[in-house]
């Protein structure tokens, strides 16, 4: 049999943010094989895992939510919505009577009346309102535990998700999480593979790639910018763990000619690799009196970076880009819409993109002073503490392996994701008066959402 092909791609991924929850206010949710609503699995030791897969009738399952949505929402919040608004003046009213008398909070206030995505920033100065807008349906949570839309299966933002980016200490820091390996064992792993090299058969070279991820070892996850263990931060690990599967071929999305990174890797490329979820917008638009603002665009883009390793381990960027690198963030940039509608968790870092995007520029805009409002509440963290959750400290290295021209490719890959609120919002358009929704209704003045 021919020579095995001595150079390992190790495919690092710099991603965001993901969703998982729990129902207890302020309590963390800990123990062994802990099963997150989502799709990650958390271990005793704090290592992700994939949960097994189930098989689920879509038809079937869509109309469990919808009568679930039915039973517990009004009709009008259960009613698909094209702009749905939530004055965060009154929400903050609504959360306040709910706290006081320590009642737990309703599950319509703690998913912003079921809006699915965020499209609009309005300051109504005539009725002392600041508002966020977006489309909006029913919503309930799926079998594990995800709360979605009952009309399109996206996850709905979340006020946790809100409060976060509204209690940023500066919109100018990098928010976001990386997955790392140690030096120490990707020096070992380097040495490992040049040591195990020689001419060998197909199947035991297969199996020393393998024994080469163990020595590599789990990679460890870093949060930065947001609390630990807060709802963004396990929607990023979420994210970054199912973008890795995708690029090793392990999960397979169900788009026509999607192939994946090892896929399109051919012999003799760059031994190591990060990809990381990056934000993607149209100009923000804002209005002439400077009290409404439009978002729109993609939001979401996957970028890549080719890297070094030297003999101690240590990384640096490289001066170029393999080739096929190139093509594999092209297609998944061409498919980023069907691949959030498929992967929950891409779609959540589109929801987290929305928010952080909105809150610099409520900020930088000073919008709280244009409406004559001081937030209170939203901004207290200890007495309204966002909910707390087990974040991984560690992922596995994942490894595919796969047969070329007679040689091998292995792919093991880690990651992350950043974004800097304030860098989005520093170029607008001016948003035509035709083209501005109309805030103002007879709802808008005694409810703290309408349609």
């Amino acid at each position: 049999m021919s020579d095995i092909l001595r150079s390992m791609t190790a495919v690092l991924v710099l991603c965001n943010w993901c969703f998982a929850q729990n129902n207890n206010q302020g309590q963390n949710n800990q123990g062994q094989n802990n099963q997150f609503p989502g799709g990650i699995l958390i271990n005793a030791d704090g290592v992700i895992g994939s949960p097994q897969a189930r098989r689920i009738n879509p038809a079937l399952e869509q109309k469990r939510l919808k009568a679930l949505a039915g039973q517990e929402l009004p009709t009008e919040m259960a009613t698909a919505s094209e702009l749905r608004k939530v004055s965060l003046v009154r929400l903050e009213q609504e959360l306040q009577a709910a706290v006081d008398p320590g009642k737990e909070i309703d599950p319509k206030l703690r998913y912003l009346a079921g809006i699915t995505q965020l499209q609009y920033v309005f300051a109504v100065p005539e009725t002392g309102d600041l508002v966020i807008a977006g489309p909006a349906e029913g919503f309930a949570p799926l079998q594990d535990g995800r709360v979605v839309g009952v009309e399109t299966g996206r996850p709905i933002l979340t006020l946790d998700d809100l409060l976060v980016m509204l209690r940023l200490s500066s919109m100018r820091q990098t928010l976001g999480c990386s997955f790392d390996p140690e030096p120490s064992r990707l020096a070992n792993a380097q040495a490992w593979n040049n040591a195990n090299s020689s001419p060998a058969s197909l199947n035991v070279a297969r199996q020393r790639f393998y024994q080469m991820a163990k020595v590599l070892g789990n990679w460890n996850v870093t949060i930065f910018g947001l609390p630990q263990s807060c709802h963004a931060a396990v929607t990023a690990v979420e994210a970054d763990y199912q973008m890795k599967r995708i690029a090793l071929g392990l999960d397979r999305p169900r788009i026509r000619g999607f192939r994946s990174y090892l896929d399109m890797a051919r012999p003799g490329g760059n031994t190591m690799r990060r990809w990381w979820f990056a934000p993607r917008y149209e100009v923000i638009e804002q209005s002439a009196d400077g009290h409404v603002f439009h978002i729109s665009g993609p939001r979401l883009q996957l970028l890549s970076q080719d890297e070094l390793v030297d003999a101690q381990g240590n990384r640096s960027d490289a001066a170029f880009t393999e080739i096929t690198a190139e093509k594999y963030t092209l297609q998944f940039n061409k498919h980023m819409e069907a691949l959030c509608q498929q992967v929950p968790s891409f779609a959540g870092i589109q929801n987290l993109f929305d928010l952080a995007v909105a809150c610099a520029l409520i900020r930088s805009n000073d919008l709280q002073s244009a409406v004559g409002w001081e937030p209170t509440l939203l901004l207290d963290e200890k007495a309204f503490p966002v909910q707390q959750y087990t974040v991984p400290m560690e992922v596995p290295s994942l490894v595919n392996v796969k047969s070329v021209s007679r040689s091998l490719l292995l792919g093991v890959t880690g990651g992350g994701v950043t974004i800097v609120p304030e860098r989005i919002i520093r170029r607008t358009n001016v948003l035509p008066a035709e083209r501005t929704p109309q805030i103002l209704s007879d709802d808008a003045l005694v409810s703290w959402w309408w349609d």
